[in-house]
Parts: structure tokens; sequence; C-alpha cells
């Protein structure tokens, strides 16, 4: 019994854990690597940028599959921002990144709300 209830909250932990999963970005002049790093957090609905230097006017965009805007905010990130997402359902969902020259664009999928 004891053991069936340690397996049950460490699977719990485990898949709780892993709500906040990172967008593989890619861009149109196929840089080595973005100069942000995005990632989307299920259960509290937020999409975290994680700007490597310096500070950035970011533009985000998200869309559903058949193109209906979902977010389109202006941000002020300086290293680490968060962009509450309350409006966001089950789906599946493109990113649009613009900052300065460069636009970048990602796929994620929002599977429990």
């Amino acid at each position: 019994m004891n053991r069936s209830l340690l397996v049950m909250v460490l699977l719990c932990a485990t898949v709780s854990g892993f709500a906040k999963r990172k967008i593989d970005l890619i861009d149109q002049f196929r840089y080595p690597k973005p100069p942000i790093e995005v990632f989307i957090d299920e259960e509290s609905k937020e999409l975290t940028l994680d700007l490597k230097k310096g500070e950035e006017n970011i533009r985000v965009v998200i869309t559903d599959f058949s193109g209906n805007s979902i977010c389109n905010d202006d941000v002020r990130v300086d290293g680490t921002c968060i962009l509450p997402l309350p409006m966001i359902e089950k789906g599946e969902y493109v990113l649009y990144i613009f900052l300065d020259e460069i636009e970048l664009q990602g796929f994620f999928e929002i599977n429990n709300c």
C-alpha cells in the first residue's frame, strides 16, 4: 500500500514538473541560435520569454491553426518576461516573435485546460 502511494506521488510530481515546455523557434534566415527562448506553462497559462542579451521591444503574436488571433502584444523584455494567456484553451497554436529584423515562429499545443 505504501509503495503504491509513493509511486503515485512521484508520478504526480513528475507530470507537474513538466508543465513548462520549451517552444522550439525557427526563423527565416536559419540563425544558429535564436536570441530568445520561449516556454509555455499549460497549468498557469503563461508564456515565458527569456532574452539572452540586452533589452528589447518584442511583438508576440499567437494564432490558432485557423488563423484566429489569440494574442497580439508588444512587450519590453529585459532578461525574462512572463506573459499571461488567460484566453488560451485546449488546441494547437502558432507563435510568432518579432524582434529587431528577426521573425521567429514556433508551434505548441495545449492539452489540458
